[in-house]
């Protein structure tokens, strides 16, 4: 645009810098609600369909027949994407939910679910932010791997071809493996020797006790054979799935990761401060609102730190993630405060303004022991996993705010956290926060080879998965902590949904993958 003496002037209303179309928010987010661009011809481009808050005590304006400050007149429709409402599936005004998550690839369209979207965005940026401004560095774990992270998962296999499972790979059992197999015979064993005893007691009948201490001697004998069979069958099927595996494309089995953790540390003793954020697989056959086969989570692992340490970083995280959506996400957060939930904004100021409870594991199930008035459904005592209903007790009934527990019994806990000086406590923490639960898991790491190697043995882990982690050790290392992050629990706790599958994009669950 010239103007009279011929200089170029900006235009007032600046399109996209990759499109020609100008973003409605950019006309009617002004402070002025787009009244000083009254005449101004733009392109504007998007869906028709919106939801906007009527704005009281405006400074004086032109009348004008709407409930908005400007109105955009159409004078030309450049491009239109017919639908018919008959099949559309979401055609009418309202539409569940639990509806939407039949069309993920639809309801982005919905107000919804864009609302959803940008706050989870704000919290994905939010997150490089925080680690970034902290001089953490970024770091791309695996997906694709050989060791299970926490030893005990359920996980889904790589391959590149279609390989025998265990069943077909051992020898085929016959009927008469099936009527005489181990079990059988060791039970028997146990009823021919309680027999024996009572032919000792009575030492009526010598013959018969004779006879059955012979018949004793050929069940141990048929148990041995028994055994050394089973034994050689497990070889062989292991064997012939290393031969199998050979020929897959990793020449080892692989797994998708359920965690970055392992990984994650190399760099930490390495470089010092490092993070990641990407996609965990779990082949859980779950169908709940809390997980999913895919889910998405920040990990983070700090060099020459504690658990105090962990501690101090979740809890700062966790402020910067409500404090930031608080603050960039007004609109969404009125919308979600509307129709979703009415107490959401008062639980992110909750988490961004008040400090932590933090109490001990033992202090946890000792509260939870003294509770009266209510009976929980998995009976609390020392040395077992605190349940969904446990957390949400401490929180929202007993503190009324986030709680912090740390030292966990080892048993409950993966095996790479550091033993206590008790022997029976590990270095672990968990952050529970009001309505999600456990938010945060963290723990400082065993650095310690001899009690690490120990540790795996005892759990019976298979020592060449973990040998490159051990490496770790060996070669010199220094104490260093971390902590795990659920990405999509942070947004339903953001957004105050109750259901995981409305607030990732395209939800993978047990016997659902659409798309």
């Amino acid at each position: 645009m010239a103007s009279e003496e011929g200089a170029f002037v900006e235009p007032r209303v600046a399109p996209s810098k990759y499109s020609e179309r100008v973003v409605l928010k950019s006309i009617v987010g002004r402070s002025d609600r787009g009244s000083e661009l009254i005449g101004e011809r733009v392109v504007i481009g998007g869906w028709v369909k919106s939801s906007k808050e009527q704005v009281k005590d405006l400074p004086q304006q032109p009348s004008i027949p709407c409930k908005h400050v400007v109105e955009l007149k159409v004078e030309k429709i450049l491009h239109i994407g017919t639908v018919d409402p008959a099949r559309y599936p979401l055609a009418k005004p309202k539409v569940p939910l639990e509806v939407l998550q039949g069309y993920p690839h639809l309801r982005p369209r919905t107000i919804t679910v864009a609302s959803i979207t940008r706050i989870r965005s704000a919290l994905t940026h939010a997150t490089h932010t925080f680690f970034q401004n902290h001089g953490f560095l970024y770091v791309h774990t695996p997906v694709i791997t050989t060791t299970d992270a926490e030893g005990f998962s359920e996980k889904f296999q790589v391959t590149t071809h279609c390989i025998e499972s265990d069943q077909k790979l051992a020898p085929k059992a016959t009927q008469d493996d099936e009527a005489v197999n181990l079990e059988n015979v060791k039970a028997a064993i146990m009823e021919k020797s309680k027999k024996i005893e009572e032919l000792k007691r009575s030492e009526s009948n010598r013959e018969a006790l004779f006879a059955a201490l012979e018949d004793l001697k050929k069940a141990n004998e048929l148990a041995s054979q028994l055994e050394a069979k089973d034994k050689l069958n497990h070889r062989n099927s292991i064997e012939s799935g290393k031969r199998e595996f050979s020929k897959d494309f990793f020449s080892h089995k692989t797994f998708l990761t359920v965690s970055g953790q392992l990984h994650l540390e190399s760099y930490a003793c390495s470089l010092g401060s490092v993070y990641t954020f990407g996609p965990r697989f779990r082949a859980e056959k779950q169908q709940n609102r809390k997980h999913l086969a895919e889910m998405w989570e920040v990990e983070l692992e700090m060099a020459f730190s504690h658990l105090e340490d962990v501690m101090a970083c979740a809890e700062d995280y966790l402020k910067f993630l409500c404090q930031w959506v608080l603050e960039n996400c007004s609109e969404d957060m009125q919308f979600v405060k509307k129709r979703i939930d009415r107490s959401v904004t008062d639980r992110l100021k909750l988490v961004a303004s008040n400090s932590f409870e933090k109490i001990t594991y033992t202090e946890a199930v000792e509260l939870l022991m003294k509770v009266t008035e209510r009976k929980f459904k998995e009976k609390i005592e020392w040395g077992v996993s605190l349940t969904e209903e446990h957390e949400s007790y401490l929180t929202d009934e007993i503190f009324k705010r986030p709680v912090i527990i740390y030292n966990f019994p080892k048993e409950v806990k993966p095996f790479y956290a550091r033993l206590n000086d008790d022997g029976k406590t590990v270095a672990t923490v968990d952050i529970v926060l009001p309505k999600v639960g456990t938010l945060i898991r963290g723990s400082q790491k065993e650095e310690r080879i001899d009690l690490l190697t120990a540790r795996i043995k005892d759990l019976d882990f298979p020592r060449e998965q973990y040998d490159w982690y051990l490496d770790l050790r060996r070669h010199g290392t220094v104490k260093h902590s971390g902590f795990s992050l659920s990405f999509d629990h942070m947004v339903l706790f953001a957004s105050g949904l109750i259901d995981i599958r409305d607030v990732i994009p395209f939800p993978r669950s047990h016997g659902n993958v659409s798309y």
